[in-house]
């Protein structure tokens, strides 16, 4: 069996992935992350939405890096509590119906109380052959929170407009690289903007450094949008998962375990193509291993912070990630040690004339 690769902070990484924090509602998550980044940073600021920006000065008059990691995760908003007490749910983000049938909720109520709940499924005797095989939309599904009336619900705090997110644990697996939790998407990208500012405690570097857990990504790249305008940054990467097609029936095209995963394009962006050369000859220079990846379906923060004022200098490094969007993703250690370890090197060496020669590249 393989030995647990790098340095990571489990701690850390179970407590940013066990917060409550769908879009619009991130706060418990935003404070995870401050949490972590006291003493690491000169200030914290906020943009209207919420996103939480965290500084760390250079040591001159350098140029503006933002790392964003969206801390918002997918979930759900409760939209009618039923006269027998079952809640009727209305999606946050992309969901799936195949992934929901049975699975636990958390609902937490506008004063913080945490109720458990457990989506509706038919048991399959007697069902009609057609009804099994049509995946059930999430206007159709109820959850059950253990209650025999409205009234006994409501006495519990829960109101309408309550927000939902997936219950599940966070769990090392038998090999020790592969860690599963609930929002990888994209805790992981908040917790890497979080590990690269960490690791520049002490160190000398010119460009001001800005960790950003932006909000509402699920819903349309909204705090990324804001953030950027907040922030006007130089240059910037967003960090988020890509979809690891390293599965049975899969094209083996995304793999998980490999290192750094630079993304190319997407439905949002295409990467600075000075900058992609720039992280490949760092990743060359610390023999990390590097896989270029083209995601087919959605976008990432990159989508907006790219066209922010004038244009910014942006990239998307992403992170492998199975059966995202679901209640139990699965992500590898070798793929965000390596990812950290880039960032903080990149970090290190910006400097004006890098700046420049990347927006000559272009030119």
């Amino acid at each position: 069996m393989e030995k647990a690769y790098g340095n990571c902070d489990l701690k850390m990484m179970e407590d940013f992935c066990q917060a409550d924090g769908p879009s619009g509602a991130e706060k418990e998550a935003t404070r995870v992350m401050k949490s972590y980044l006291e003493g690491y940073v000169d200030e914290f600021d906020y943009d209207t939405l919420g996103s939480l920006i965290a500084i760390k000065k250079g040591k001159g008059a350098g140029p503006k890096l933002m790392l964003a990691g969206h801390i918002d995760e997918i979930g759900f908003l409760v939209t009618k509590i039923e006269d027998n007490g079952f809640l009727r749910l209305a999606p946050i983000g992309g969901w799936w119906g195949h992934v929901l049938l049975s699975k636990p909720l958390t609902i937490t109520t506008d004063e913080g109380k945490k109720i458990y709940g457990v989506i509706g499924a038919k048991a399959p005797h007697g069902m009609k052959p057609e009804e099994r095989e049509k995946v059930q939309a999430v206007k159709d599904m109820y959850v059950d929170i253990g209650v025999k009336s409205k009234e006994e619900a409501l006495e519990l705090g829960i109101q309408l407009g309550n927000y939902a997110t997936p219950k599940s644990d966070f769990t090392v697996m038998s090999n020790p690289n592969y860690l599963v939790a609930k929002a990888w998407d994209d805790r992981v990208g908040a917790l890497i903007a979080t590990d690269v500012v960490k690791n520049l405690k002490g160190v000398d570097h010119v460009c001001d450094v800005y960790a950003v857990g932006t909000v509402q990504e699920e819903v349309g790249l909204r705090g990324a949008k804001t953030a950027a305008y907040k922030i006007e940054p130089d240059i910037a990467i967003a960090l988020d998962v890509t979809t690891a097609d390293d599965v049975p029936g899969g094209d083996n095209t995304c793999k998980m375990g490999i290192g750094v995963t630079l993304g190319v394009g997407d439905y949002s962006v295409l990467g600075h193509r000075g900058f992609i050369k720039v992280l490949a000859s760092i990743c060359e220079d610390l023999k990390l291993d590097v896989q270029y990846n083209v995601l087919l379906a959605g976008g990432t923060d990159s989508g907006e912070i790219h066209k922010t004022k004038e244009g910014v200098i942006n990239v998307t490094l992403s992170i492998p990630s199975r059966y995202i969007h679901s209640h139990l993703g699965i992500i590898h250690r070798k793929d965000y040690c390596d990812t950290v370890t880039l960032i903080t090197e990149f970090a290190k060496r910006l400097d004006n004339k890098m700046l420049n020669e990347l927006k000559n590249s272009n030119r």
